[in-house]
């Protein structure tokens, strides 16, 4: 009696199904119940394509020699490749050249054209020297000049003695400051 061989069932395939299942299913099991929060990021109720957002930025600048020479960071950055600009949320500036240093923290921040100028407004606070402060609403920042520059109302305080007026022009490389006009203050001796 001849006995015919029957032919065994193979399912090559079936093994990775199988993993392929157990994948998803992990991927169900460990996926968020509630919806993941994004950035708060002013849209100014238009998003376009290209747009990116991120949230806890930090950027860093060195110099040819390699050390820090500028350091950014935001809470929030939301950037616009067609118009060429990063708004950010949460702002704080620090520049480390020795003799040059610099600090400004501001509730928001715009970077034009390739970082070409910082522009910091709401509630700005900014630190020059060792002992000058400067408090305002709006100021302009170049970090290739190292300027310093705004329209508004600023204050300088250093120790005891202060100054107020409207518009500022400032260096960071020479520290030189310049209350541009209505000028009022107080010197203690």
């Amino acid at each position: 009696m001849s006995r015919k061989l029957m032919p065994r069932f193979r399912a090559p395939g079936l093994g990775l199904s199988l993993l392929l299942l157990l994948l998803a299913a992990l991927v169900w099991w460990s996926w968020p119940r509630h919806p993941l929060s994004l950035p708060y990021i002013d849209w100014h109720g238009q998003i376009h394509k290209g747009d990116q957002a991120a949230e806890d930025v930090v950027m860093r600048q060195y110099t040819a020699t390699g050390k820090l020479d500028l350091l950014a960071t935001a809470r929030t950055a939301y950037h616009e490749p067609r118009l060429d600009r990063t708004m950010l949320s949460q702002v704080a500036v620090e520049r480390f050249k020795p003799g040059q240093q610099l600090h400004l923290r501001a509730n928001q921040g715009v970077v034009e054209r390739h970082g070409h100028r910082i522009i910091l407004s709401g509630n700005v606070i900014g630190t020059l020297q060792p002992n000058t402060r400067v408090l305002t609403t709006e100021v302009h920042y170049d970090p290739q000049t190292g300027i310093i520059t705004s329209p508004e109302p600023v204050r300088l305080e250093r120790g005891q003695d202060w100054m107020t007026g409207v518009g500022l022009w400032a260096s960071v490389k020479t520290q030189e400051i310049n209350v541009l006009h209505d000028v009022r203050g107080m010197y203690v001796p």
